[in-house]
């Protein structure tokens, strides 16, 4: 039997799918003693079946594409090619499926409706790796099916009872599973698929090969779990084949560390190859040369080897009558530079509980960065200096991590979730830079803009509680001023300001967008992408209006939500009320156990896919209910939208902390807004880092985390009859180890951009939709939040929002230097039961929430 020294190796061909992360963790959480390696589909390996010799099986994964496009398959079309002596199990998913059959005979054609995110039976006679199994129902994501024109299906075949159907074999192929449209009569009502054909392929197996294939995907969060024990029965057939067939093939001994950059035997037969073992990853925020001096110019910028240990400085008040506007305006920030992160509109236990503003001053050091540039501008008052970020691996993540592990501090209350750090956004075209799609250098706003925050004042909403914190040394002068002039400040409630904004509104064109639905749907349709989150742009035309607070008190009183944002930096000006957090990751938190020390730290996901007008339009037409809500949002298409972009996020998470180790404990919950219901999934993991030292330790004082950063969802209970959503596994699995020294801003960059402004696959789909779309999205779309110097981080995602940029030689992007212009985005997912009507109205609704604050 395998054991964690010696344990089985399963190779994973990704495709550049967004899955593939998941199917390791399936495979390494329900395999005893497997350990996975992944490879991408285009590497370069000169000779493949030596390249195979240390594994023991290979799973073929999905993507985007076609089976027959080179391209798109690369590695995958030479598996079904290997000889006797070098053949090993395979299992093909999705496009390895189609892989295989191709390979033997079979075609690969278009579905007439395509299937995604899509929940259905599938029939199979309990043989192979469905022995001992009832009907399964996994999730389908596939625009293509698999066919024989061997008369495979003969009329009226797929109305015979199911014992009643017979096992089919093909050339070389057993048939061993289908989707029948007669099996799935009551558990998927979309008409659409009345289209495809009655019976369509879903598993085969080689007479004689150990090569096996699935169309469905059993790693999914809502497959049921007849899919993982059919895994479970594929390894177990695989390992009896390998045991049948040990002196054929010669498994050569594998190390770990081989499988990063080399391997002994690619040394002994001069193979250039990189298999990447995902565990074994070196740090990617490592420095790599000469770090930053700050000498230039006298900007505190410290070196990534410096530590700046400031003592957070704090005094608590009563909340009082006082409002966050109130504060504010005490602090005079509607008059320069301004951060402010809002959650009073829109208080919620598990989200927006906390307001945090920042008390900037001429001398607060900002970072901005542009895309296709190397370089970070540091601004501190009039002193500017350029940091290169070629000295840094992963760019300027890289910076990011190593500037905020430079100013880590002493404890401060483990109440307040901020105690000083980076406040800023991520702009969606440095979000691509993630994913290696390359944009030009365009003028404007910065793509990425943070301030390093000194001075705060954080508001404790459910507590009503104030907390005015520096990180400022000997800065208790400051802090004894605030706390005794602020509660002097709670005079009337403020009333929103009338403002005559004097607008001219330019909505995006109809038919240019129905025009660009069609143009994704035709990419869903050939298979290269599940859904495409299609957006657009208004330009409204105001007055000019040098201080922009008036609007965003306006904008929060009409759109009420936990992540509000008031943001200015330089010329870009930012008003948010967005309902969607992206990611949130607590404080580390340490354990000590002998000499080692394990770090842990909860990242959460709070994606939004799916959304219903509060108020329908049309006169005497009542406003819609939360009951009625759900009910429009339980049909097969919003379930889908969201369950593509849930597993997205559960592919992006298990990628840095590692398999078993991310849960989903709220699965499609409708929640309830100020002109829009959502349907909202929390997706949540585990960052785990063990260290042999203990120096600079971390708090170990970690009762009061939870409530610091809203606690964790009690687990639900699954609903009767439906699969169970919350994954368990046991967390010291192979993959549980932590890579070295990884932090929330490693799963922040892994995970850009966010997954409901993407769609998946999320490379291939952000590729396309940059070509579709035609412009770019600029702050709309991307990330907006913290970094804290504790360790923590909390990022929601920019939408419902406006921003405009000014430059410094006057107003770059209006008609006229006497008007501002105001960009407001909008979107939706596009599928392929997306309608033309539908979309354009869904995008409209989102544009009208944001856009009647100008009206």
């Amino acid at each position: 039997m395998p054991n964690r020294v010696n344990p089985s190796r399963i190779l994973l061909i990704d495709a550049y799918d967004s899955f593939s992360n998941n199917i390791i963790s399936l495979l390494e959480t329900r395999l005893e003693g497997v350990k996975v390696t992944t490879i991408k589909v285009d590497e370069e390996i000169p000779d493949l079946a030596i390249f195979l010799h240390p594994f023991d099986a290979v799973v073929a994964g999905p993507g985007p594409g076609h089976p027959d496009n080179r391209e798109d398959v690369g590695l995958i079309s030479q598996l079904w090619q290997l000889k006797d002596a070098n053949m090993l199990p395979i299992l093909g998913i999705c496009l390895g499926f189609q892989s295989l059959v191709t390979a033997f005979g079979g075609n690969v054609v278009r579905l007439p409706a395509p299937r995604h995110g899509i929940v259905r039976n599938v029939t199979h006679h309990s043989i192979s790796m469905f022995r001992g199994l009832g009907t399964i129902a996994p999730v389908q994501y596939h625009s293509l099916h698999a066919e024989f024109n061997h008369g495979a299906f003969a009329p009226g075949w797929s109305t015979v009872s199911t014992r009643a159907r017979p096992s089919i074999g093909v050339g070389e192929l057993e048939l061993l599973a289908w989707d029948f449209g007669v099996d799935n009569r009551d558990s998927t009502h979309i008409p659409e698929y009345e289209a495809n054909p009655e019976a369509i392929l879903m598993a085969v197996k080689h007479k004689t090969k150990p090569f096996y294939g699935v169309q469905f995907h059993p790693e999914s969060i809502c497959s049921d779990a007849s899919c993982r024990q059919m895994v479970a029965n594929w390894w177990s057939e695989a390992q009896q084949w390998n045991q049948r067939h040990k002196t054929r093939r010669f498994r050569r001994g594998f190390n770990d560390k081989t499988a990063v950059g080399s391997s002994s035997h690619a040394q002994e037969t001069s193979i250039n190859f990189r298999a990447i073992d995902r565990m074994e990853v070196q740090d990617d925020a490592r420095v790599v040369g000469e770090g930053i001096s700050g000498a230039l110019s006298g900007i505190r910028v410290p070196a990534p080897t410096t530590k700046v240990r400031a003592a957070v400085i704090s005094r608590s008040l009563p909340l009082n009558a006082l409002k966050v506007p109130q504060i504010c305006e005490f602090l005079t920030i509607e008059d320069r530079d301004a951060v402010l992160l809002d959650s009073e509109p829109h208080i919620r236990a598990d989200v927006g509980s906390y307001s945090v503003i920042g008390a900037l001053e001429q001398h607060s050091l900002r970072l901005d960065y542009h895309v296709g540039c190397a370089m970070i501008k540091a601004r501190q008052g009039d002193s500017v200096e350029l940091i290169d970020l070629r000295n840094y691996d992963n760019g300027v993540f890289g910076f990011l991590k190593a500037f905020m592990d430079a100013h880590r501090t002493t404890p401060g209350n483990p109440n307040v979730p901020f105690w000083g750090g980076l406040i800023g956004y991520i702009g969606y075209e440095a979000c691509l830079e993630t994913l290696s799609i390359k944009t030009s250098y365009r003028k404007g706003p910065p793509d990425i803009s943070f301030v390093f925050v000194e001075r705060s004042v954080v508001i404790d909403h459910r507590n009503q509680q104030i907390h005015i914190q520096s990180i400022r040394p000997d800065d208790d002068d400051w802090i004894s001023t605030i706390a005794s002039n602020l509660p002097t400040c709670a005079y009337a409630p403020q009333q929103v300001p009338s403002i005559a904004v004097d607008s001219a509104i330019i909505d995006p064109d109809v038919s240019i967008y129905k025009s660009k639905i069609r143009k994704c749907q035709e990419y869903i349709y050939s298979g290269d992408s599940y859904e495409l989150c299609l957006t657009n742009q208004a330009y409204i035309n105001t007055r000019c209006m040098p201080n922009a607070w008036p609007l965003y008190l306006k904008l929060r009183s009409l759109n009420a939500a936990p992540f509000s944002a008031y943001i200015r930096l330089g010329g870009l000006t930012l008003l948010s009320s967005s309902p969607e957090r992206f990611m949130r990751w607590t404080r580390p938190v340490a354990t000590l156990d002998g000499n080692t020390r394990e770090e842990r730290s909860t990242v959460q996901f709070r994606p939004i896919k799916g959304t219903v007008k509060r108020y329908p339009d049309g006169p005497d037409r009542p406003p819609i209910n939360l009951e009625q809500a759900t009910a429009l949002l339980s049909t097969p298409k919003e379930r889908a939208e969201n369950l593509m972009i849930v597993d997205l996020i559960r592919h992006d998470l298990h990628g840095v902390v590692g398999s078993g180790k991310v849960c989903v404990p709220k699965l499609m919950v409708v929640e309830e807004y100020a002109t829009l219901f959502q349907l909202v999934t929390v997706v949540e993991g585990t960052l785990i880092n063990q260290h042999a030292s203990l120096s600079n330790p971390p708090s170990l004082t970690a009762s009061s985390q939870s409530s610091a950063c809203n606690s964790r969802p009690h687990t639900p209970v699954s609903p009767a009859g439906s699969p169970e959503y919350l994954e368990t596994s046991d967390e010291y699995s192979p993959s549980c180890r932590a890579a070295a020294h990884k932090t929330g801003i490693d799963v922040l960059a892994a995970s850009l951009p966010p997954g409901s402004m993407t769609g998946a696959p999320k490379r291939r789909s952000c590729a396309l939709l940059h070509d579709i779309e035609g412009q770019a999205r600029g702050i709309y779309s991307g990330i907006v939040g913290y970094m804290d110097v504790g360790g923590g981080g909390d990022f929601s995602v920019v939408i419902r929002s406006a921003s405009r940029w000014k430059s410094d030689t006057g107003n770059s992007r209006a008609p006229s230097q006497n008007r501002d212009r105001w960009t407001v985005g909008a979107g939706g997912a596009i599928t392929s039961l997306s309608t033309e009507d539908g979309e354009w109205e869904e995008m409209m609704a989102k544009l009208a929430s944001t856009r009647r604050m100008f009206e």
